[in-house]
């Protein structure tokens, strides 16, 4: 409403620069020593608005735009924590990203320039109309053919960006696999093979956009002729009509500056459309991805630390296949400490996420305080618990970014204490280094251990935390877990002093 206000604006002053100044080559025209300074004064003061108008405009809008894409971007998280990522881990990040960035522009640039290109020659054309009634209707003759080219060429453009999107995504997904496959490849000695497909996927690309651009060219030329044939007619017209002396010249001046004006809004219209064209494609999947993911509650979620019950419980690794075997069925009593054992490939990591809300039981029911987890809302009940999963990252510079993890709330009084219940002594200005590097192994467990700590859980999820120590490490790390005071589930290899254990069997992966 902003934009499309200030266009209006800016479409007023174009009015009064063009009567300003037709008038006074008009007054000119009719004696040398005629006054211009009230007609000067005009022409300054609607040059003024129209600069600040077209100033304003744009960094206005995109700061109020902004939001969408923080939200965005906050509700794709969200969906990929519940649901994981859309296709591929490459093809998110690319929605996610470049994604997000071109519906930003689509709803910041496009939709209020659509919008003013109907307004703006409406007024206009009225404008033209009311002071010269066959100027007017010429332009808006010409101004009604001009829908019909912008549908016909809008559609061929859609078309193209769509399918460059999709190759892209494509092309994000292939060069994440050969990258993340590249030691595999050059073992088997078919790297060459994989740079030269991406090379291929690379040229489609390629093809792609150009057939893209050649389809913006053209429309762009269409409505420039049609734009420019339309202003010559008018100004053949005027000038017949002055050689007859059925107009005078300050109104034909004035219809033949503003003739052009009436074509801008639509001509900028169509080039924000091929500008943004991405935003489009980029918005019908992230909308279609990005479902509602919060489940009604029924039940509120647990303020102290709760008892869990699993009955009958059988695991899903994802949509296509599940955990065979035999049912889990436990009782984890409320801060105590129980830890999940079994075999590599047992479903210790899939039961976790279950816990935390990440992922579905393939059957039974999890069970919260006696209420079932699924009446819990997932967002309410992932605020109460926290997880560390068996190869935590630390991102950031130092130990405090690690940490808080951009949660502005956490203060640092709050996170040595945490450090504290881990035996952890470190500086938090420390530097991490690349991949947190510069800490050791026991090190990096711990300050995990800590970023779960400083979010004050009811439910504490643990795997493997013991997972690559040395005895040392690994005696502080249990130490610390055994002297908390929360509802604990660690999946672990070694023994813990554990209040129970509950031990998965072998299971093999069957299609579901």
């Amino acid at each position: 409403m902003l934009s499309v206000a200030l266009g209006l604006v800016s479409t007023a002053a174009i009015i009064g620069q063009a009567v300003a100044l037709a008038t006074m080559l008009g007054a000119l025209f009719a004696r040398s020593n005629a006054g211009l300074a009230h007609e000067a004064g005009l022409f300054i003061l609607s040059s003024l608005v129209r600069v600040l108008a077209v100033a304003l405009g744009t960094p206005m809008t995109q700061r109020i735009a902004a939001p969408l894409r923080r939200d965005l971007r906050g509700r794709a998280l969200e969906r990929v924590l519940d649901a994981g990522p859309l296709r591929s881990v490459d093809a998110t990040v690319q929605l996610c990203t470049r994604g997000i960035d071109a519906i930003e522009s689509y709803v910041s640039t496009y939709v209020p320039s659509l919008v003013l290109a109907t307004l703006a020659p409406m007024v206009l054309v009225g404008w033209l109309a009311l002071h010269d009634v066959l100027s007017g209707v010429i332009v808006l003759v010409s101004v009604l053919l001009l829908p019909v080219f912008m549908v016909l060429l809008g559609l061929e453009a859609k078309e193209k960006m769509e399918q460059r999107w999709r190759e892209q995504q494509s092309l994000a997904g292939y060069f994440g696999d050969v990258v993340r496959g590249m030691t595999v490849l050059k073992s088997f000695n078919r790297s060459q093979d994989a740079v030269a497909n991406l090379d291929e996927v690379g040229a489609a690309l390629q093809r792609t956009t150009m057939g893209t651009l050649r389809v913006a060219f053209l429309s762009s030329f269409a409505l420039e002729l049609l734009s420019s044939l339309a202003t010559a007619l008018v100004a053949l017209v005027l000038g017949l009509r002055l050689l007859n002396g059925s107009l005078n010249l300050t109104t034909a001046l004035v219809v033949l500056l503003l003739t052009p004006e009436v074509f801008l809004p639509l001509r900028r219209s169509s080039a924000q459309f091929h500008a943004s064209a991405s935003g489009i494609a980029a918005a019908t999947e992230l909308l279609d991805y990005l479902e509602p993911v919060a489940r009604p509650g029924s039940n509120p979620a647990p303020t102290q630390p709760p008892s869990l019950e699993l009955r009958d419980v059988t695991l899903v690794k994802s949509s296509r296949y599940q955990v065979g075997g035999s049912a889990v069925s436990a009782y984890v009593p409320a801060r105590s400490l129980v830890s999940v054992t079994g075999p590599s490939g047992s479903g210790k990591s899939t039961l976790l996420r279950a816990l935390c809300g990440l992922g579905e039981a393939g059957g039974g029911e999890i069970l919260v305080d006696g209420a079932p987890l699924a009446s819990i809302e997932r967002r309410a009940w992932q605020r109460r618990v926290a997880w560390m999963p068996q190869d935590p990252t630390l991102p950031g510079d130092t130990v405090r970014d690690a940490v808080t993890m951009g949660e502005r709330s956490i203060d640092d009084q709050h996170i040595r204490r945490a450090m504290a219940e881990v035996d952890l002594d470190l500086d938090l200005d420390r530097a991490l280094g690349e991949g947190s590097l510069e800490l050791s192994a026991g090190q990096r467990r711990r300050l995990a251990l800590v970023r779960c700590l400083v979010r004050d859980p009811l439910v504490l999820v643990l795997d493997e935390p013991l997972a690559h120590l040395d005895s040392e490490s690994a005696a502080l790390v249990e130490a610390a877990i055994d002297r908390l005071t929360m509802t604990r589930v660690v999946a672990t290899h070694r023994p813990l002093h554990a209040n129970q254990t509950i031990t998965l069997t072998s299971f093999q992966v069957t299609s579901a």
